[in-house]
């Protein structure tokens, strides 16, 4: 495959890790607002992913514009913070192991969203706080196997732009007659 089609795949990938975090930062930012509003204590399942993806708008963004306007050394820094956000997301799924239950009842982080709500004799939402820890346990594994194609694929970029490189310079010292 062509530099290009590596190119317009890496950036593509990038624009959906873009919005996913952004989403996710709402979605992390209603829950942590739900927790304090009650006076609980944030869980730091909602904290480490929250962090992150706060992390990946601004890392994404910049990976965004070093797929086609930065040269190879700036295209490594972007494997490298792709490496470092998968390893982040991969700790967040990791925190959220306990609500990946088939019944949604057995999802910790649910059951404290709707039991800080009854015992404040709130409406419970339990619906609306099922589908929320749903989007989230899905999204952070999702940014999981996104970042670490984009890490895989920036290294394949960067490969065929110094190799693209090194051939263009070799062609330059060329003298034709």
């Amino acid at each position: 495959m062509a530099a290009g089609g590596l190119k317009t795949i890496t950036w593509l990938i990038r624009l959906l890790q873009l919005f996913f975090a952004i989403i996710l930062v709402g979605t992390i930012s209603f829950m942590i607002d739900q927790f304090r509003h009650y006076g609980v204590s944030v869980p730091r399942e909602l904290i480490v992913p929250e962090v992150f993806s706060v992390l990946a708008i601004i890392i994404s963004g910049f990976s965004i514009l070093s797929v086609f306007f930065l040269g190879y050394t700036l295209q490594l820094v972007a494997a490298f913070l792709d490496l470092a956000m998968f390893a982040g997301y991969l700790a967040s799924s990791i925190l959220l192991r306990d609500n990946y239950h088939r019944r949604s009842m057995h999802d910790p982080l649910r059951r404290a969203l709707v039991d800080m709500r009854i015992a404040y004799r709130d409406p419970p939402h339990m619906r609306t706080n099922t589908g929320l820890v749903r989007l989230l346990v899905g999204l952070v594994v999702i940014q999981v196997v996104l970042f670490f194609v984009t890490t895989i694929l920036s290294v394949f970029v960067a490969r065929k732009m110094e190799k693209e490189r090194g051939t263009g310079e070799r062609n330059r010292g060329q003298v034709t007659v």
